[in-house]
């Protein structure tokens, strides 16, 4: 699939000028004007350049905004749930995107390749999390042990105590 060039010349603008192009695509000035106050600040540009960048950071603009709802979802659900973390959370979303790729069937080789590469890292990813939690949760089980059995042997009143709060703090 032959894939259009790209016309950098609105994005060598001067920063302060090319802010104001977004500014003005962001606030539905027409390709015009847009091409009109690029020309009075020094480079010609044609309606057909500032469409095409248009379209781009239009492009780029919903992505973000995607991705911000995406994200902030995520938060949402890690907040109701508190036995899940945002890993987790990630993950659910990559295999829901994996699942639609696959429903879809609008996808070729090249496509099914990566998709089959991205999936084999998303096992791989799951499987380490586990493995970290397995391990984290061994640790903190002897760590455990070792503190509070040594408490109650050598400090029996402290190991009450805080045995007592640690259970006023659960409730």
């Amino acid at each position: 699939m032959k894939k259009n060039r790209n016309h950098p010349t609105i994005k060598r603008l001067p920063p302060h000028i090319r802010q104001t192009v977004d500014e003005m695509i962001k606030s539905d000035f027409t390709y015009c004007e847009i091409a009109r106050y690029i020309a009075e600040n020094g480079t010609k540009v044609s309606i057909s350049s500032v469409q095409r960048y248009a379209a781009g950071l239009n492009e780029t603009l919903e992505n973000l905004k995607m991705s911000h709802e995406n994200f902030r979802m995520i938060m949402t659900e890690c907040e109701n749930f508190r036995n899940s973390d945002v890993t987790d959370a990630i993950l659910i979303l990559l295999q829901n995107q994996i699942l639609t790729a696959i429903n879809s069937q609008k996808f070729d080789v090249a496509n099914l390749e990566k998709l089959i590469k991205n999936t084999v890292a998303l096992i791989r990813a799951v499987a380490f999390k586990k493995q970290i939690e397995v391990s984290s949760e061994k640790i903190f089980q002897d760590f455990d042990n070792m503190i509070f059995g040594a408490l109650s042997d050598e400090k029996p009143r402290l190991y009450a105590e805080i045995k007592q709060f640690l259970e006023e703090k659960r409730q």
